[in-house]
């Protein structure tokens, strides 16, 4: 915007070359600056020829300006030394409709400083010849106007002076700042009069005076344009302006530079980063008067930097962001047809679909605060989920081996009780002497003779049968001789027999005399020996089972029974007490804080750190299933085993309200129910809470304002311009924030990040709509024919009545920036 045509003396390009460089290049706003002459026809043509292309062309010259003798001395100011102390080059903007008027202007003004070197007479009848735009520019090589004259003249042509810094003829250069009293100056020639920048890069206005922003609290406007020497040069260096290509929303621009005006010098590259990828517009259908059946269709077109949205209350502006934010639309379907509602982004396609955007409602900031939810603040969200992802999966490893230790001492405990089904050991055979071990060998005992009776009678009378039989017997043997031959033999024969059956009778009754003989003999006869013998064995087995080998024998089994039993338990306390150490070790893991991690947002150091809102150690979660009595660790489940053959003393180790059910059951369940418990309370680790600090504060212990504060510049931290969401919708952010938060904070936060996201901001506070510089304004109205929104620019005169109308300071806050446009509420001309 600071180009010098083919009319300029400076330059020896050709008009179409001049035309060609324009109309082909990137530049969309061009100002053309020849050297103190204003060329009406060339730039009506230019207009034309730029307007085809969609291009605008704002008026210009660069002037050759000094200050009035009067003035110097009236301020006591100190020129340049040499050449630098005559003039300083200025360029001067105004729009094309006051091309005319201005160029009348500058000739005049030139046309008398000529006129004066030659002595001529001001106020008679112009002694130059007209000359071509080119020839009257060279004739002012080296001459320059008054500034007070330029200002007195052209004080009813709108338009902007911007002298030189940072280069040559620069005012610094003319009024060096080494003397107070020219710092003073240039701080009043610039803060009185708005429309007024410096030309130079961001470093040229360094070389005003620190006094403008550190005093008076305002920034002087940088450019940054090519000067170009040939048409090759012409767009090679220049300045971003977020305006509409007119005069009055460039007053806008220059009144908060900071905000819209970025000089290519330190941004090559379009500072507004998100021009491909914003919200371009939405649409929506209203209902007229609240009838379903008559709606009014509405179409918005958005900014890609800030819109804000403004309104009396009821008037639809959370309405609207619910709508952008597709959150609570139901609440709202008297009034809208949320099915109708179309996203449209940049060079996209309408669709019900809602792109993905970052809402932050009104109060939920407080809401956020007061629940301690820390991670609803995305940039927050993206330290806390995955520490608290890793504090999860610590805590499950740790919860899994407190279970498995658990299990271990589950296992342990029911194969001690296996080993010993009948409980303890006892081990009062002890209380005896020791047996001495000295066996007695007895002798032999002779066989009982009193039996020898019995068993000859029992004899007897066997033998008395087989002989009565074998009498019979031999009875029936007769011998009959039928032969006379034979009568001798047989005769003898019958004699021996007969004989021998005598004998046998004889022998019969001998043995039944023996026999009664033998039932005569009285038993008494024995007796008394075998009475004697009986008591010398019993004497002899009794010495030896009190103190023999046998009774040693058993005496050391039990024993080494009852070493074995209470090895066995000591080594089930060791293990439990292993069990128990171990498990608190893993429980200490599972509740371990997270270490803080500290981060940077902005100036402020953050440390989030994360820790269990259960504070309960490991010996509380078991003392509480145990017993007042008990000794409140896992040996009390050994000592169980030693009591359990009583069963209400065993029960009484236990907590009484959680086994209250167990009072007459065995020591297995006692000992399933203690486990089962354990698994579910001991090895839960609870929910985590988090906690921030703010320059090591914690939000916790922060004031409300304060932490509404401190949470609002956690929220509105770099990451929300990282590209995640295409946009940000804040419904009245000033809630709950005082005047000096919103001034220092969130006005400079929203015009920084806006250059990277689209920002829809829902309020009634006029800082924040018009100190943050919104680029687009939504005004919301509810009457009798449903709502409305009317969208437009800062500048424009409905918009600036409907602030002063609607917000908090409206009136006041836009007359602080905008009497640049001798604003007056009410003035819509």
């Amino acid at each position: 915007m600071h180009i010098h045509s083919s009319s300029c003396y400076s330059r020896d390009y050709e008009k179409s070359e001049f035309f060609d460089a324009l109309t082909g290049g990137d530049l969309d706003v061009v100002a053309v600056t020849d050297h103190n002459s204003v060329d009406v026809k060339l730039l009506s043509e230019l207009q034309g020829v730029l307007a085809k292309e969609n291009k605008t062309l704002i008026g210009g010259v660069e002037l050759n300006v000094k200050l009035h003798p009067d003035t110097i001395k009236q301020y006591n100011l100190t020129l340049g030394k040499g050449s630098k102390g005559e003039y300083f080059h200025a360029i001067v903007w105004f729009s094309m409709e006051d091309a005319g008027a201005m160029a009348q202007v500058v000739t005049h003004l030139f046309e008398k400083r000529l006129l004066a070197e030659k002595g001529a007479p001001s106020d008679g009848k112009p002694a130059i010849q007209p000359q071509s735009p080119k020839s009257f520019s060279k004739m002012t090589e080296g001459k320059a106007i008054f500034l007070e004259e330029f200002q007195k003249e052209a004080a009813a042509i709108p338009h902007f002076f911007i002298p030189h810094e940072n280069k040559d003829r620069s005012l610094s250069s003319y009024l060096p700042n080494n003397c107070q009293a020219n710092l003073d100056y240039k701080d009043r020639l610039f803060y009185y009069s708005h429309a007024m920048a410096v030309e130079g890069g961001s470093k040229s206005r360094k070389s005003i005076s620190t006094g403008m922003a550190e005093e008076l609290e305002t920034t002087v406007a940088a450019l940054f344009f090519s000067d170009a020497k040939t048409t090759e040069e012409i767009g090679s260096r220049f300045t971003w302006i977020d305006f509409d290509g007119d005069l009055e929303s460039l007053l806008l621009a220059i009144s908060d530079p900071e905000s819209r005006i970025k000089t290519s010098d330190e941004y090559p590259e379009l500072p507004q980063t998100n021009t491909g990828s914003f919200l371009e517009s939405v649409s929506f259908n209203t209902y007229v008067s609240g009838a379903v059946d008559n709606s009014r269709p509405i179409t918005l077109n958005f900014s890609p930097g800030y819109n804000g949205i403004v309104g009396s209350r009821g008037s639809g502006k959370s309405m609207l962001a619910c709508l952008l934010a597709n959150k609570g639309v139901d609440t709202y379907s008297r009034f809208v047809d949320a099915d109708s509602v179309k996203f449209k982004m940049q060079d996209g396609v309408p669709t019900s679909n809602r792109p993905k955007c970052l809402y932050l409602g009104q109060g939920e900031l407080e809401e956020i605060y007061r629940s301690g939810k820390y991670e609803q603040i995305p940039f927050l969200d993206e330290h806390i989920s995955p520490l608290k992802e890793k504090a999860r999966k610590g805590s499950e490893e740790a919860a899994d081996e407190l279970k498995t230790w658990l299990n271990l001492g589950e296992r342990l405990l029911k194969a001690f009780c296996t080993k010993y089904p009948n409980g303890p050991l006892r081990i009062n055979h002890l209380d005896a002497a020791v047996p001495s071990g000295i066996t007695i060998e007895g002798p032999s005992l002779p066989a009982r003779d009193a039996p020898q009776i019995t068993k000859a009678k029992n004899s007897l009378n066997v033998i008395d049968d087989k002989l009565r039989a074998a009498s019979e017997a031999i009875g029936s043997i007769k011998f009959n001789a039928s032969y006379p031959e034979d009568n001798t033999l047989f005769e003898a024969l019958e004699v021996e027999t007969r004989a021998i059956q005598n004998d046998m009778e004889a022998v019969i009754k001998r043995i039944g005399r023996f026999s009664d003989g033998l039932g005569k003999v009285d038993p008494s006869w024995f007796s008394r020996r075998e009475e004697l013998v009986s008591l010398f064995s019993e004497t002899l087995n009794t010495a030896n089972n009190a103190s023999g080998s046998t009774t040693l024998a058993q005496y050391q089994k039990q024993t080494k029974d009852a070493t074995a039993f209470l090895y066995d338990l000591l080594s089930l306390r060791i293990s439990l007490k292993h069990v128990d150490e171990e498990a608190q070790a893993a429980y200490e893991r599972m509740h371990k804080p997270i270490d803080p991690v500290p981060l940077q947002n902005g100036d402020e150091p953050i440390e989030i750190s994360l820790f269990y809102e259960d504070d309960s150690t490991y010996d509380d979660k078991r003392a509480n299933l145990l017993g007042a009595s008990s000794s409140k660790d896992l040996q009390a489940l050994a000592e169980a085993f030693l009591r359990q053959a009583d069963r209400r003393r065993m029960h009484k180790l236990f907590d009484g309200r959680k086994f209250i059910s167990y009072s007459s059951r065995d020591l297995g369940s006692h000992y399933e129910k203690y486990f089962e418990l354990a698994k579910t309370t001991i090895c839960d680790a609870g929910s985590l809470k988090t906690q921030i600090k703010i320059a090591e504060k914690p939000i916790d212990d922060m004031s409300p304002g304060t932490k509404a504060q401190a949470l609002l510049k956690l929220f509105l931290n770099d990451s929300v311009a990282s590209g995640r969401w295409a946009y940000v919708v804040i419904d009245q952010p000033e809630d709950n924030l005082d005047v000096a938060t919103i001034k220092d904070f969130l006005v400079d936060r929203l015009k920084q990040l806006k250059l990277n996201v689209q920002f829809f901001v829902v309020s009634h506070s006029a800082p924040v709509i018009v100190n943050g510089d919104a680029r687009t304004v939504i005004v919301c109205n509810n009457d009798n024919n449903g709502i409305s929104y009317v969208p437009g620019p800062l500048n424009e005169s409905p918009i600036k009545q409907s602030i002063a109308d609607v917000l908090d300071g409206g009136e006041r806050y836009l007359k602080m920036r905008l009497n640049k446009y001798n604003f007056q509420v009410g003035d819509h001309s």
